[in-house]
């Protein structure tokens, strides 16, 4: 099964404000292993964002949800692994 890849609006400022070469590699990263399998390639958060999951890219967080009645990967934020602002903004962009 093939999960359709959607990307929240402000994740492109998320992109370009961390640069052109590691946003690439993040963009690259997200294709291959969410489109086939979301839940094993991500990790679970917990407490209020435990309908969230995150995969590391190098230094970086990407944090998405699963709807698995749509087959639906929904991408909220990426942003430095050191910067915890970035599960705030995923609480904040959830629709």
């Amino acid at each position: 099964m093939t999960w359709t890849i959607l990307y929240h609006h402000e994740v492109e400022e998320d992109l370009e404000s961390i640069g052109p070469s590691a946003a690439r590699r993040i963009v690259k990263a997200i294709g291959p292993k969410l489109t086939r399998d979301p839940l094993k390639f991500g990790a679970p958060l917990s407490g209020n964002l435990a309908n969230f999951r995150k995969i590391r890219v190098g230094d970086y967080r990407v944090v998405y949800q699963v709807r698995e009645k749509t087959v639906l990967v929904y991408v909220l934020t990426v942003g430095p692994r050191r910067d915890k602002e970035i599960y705030r903004a995923a609480v904040k962009r959830k629709s």
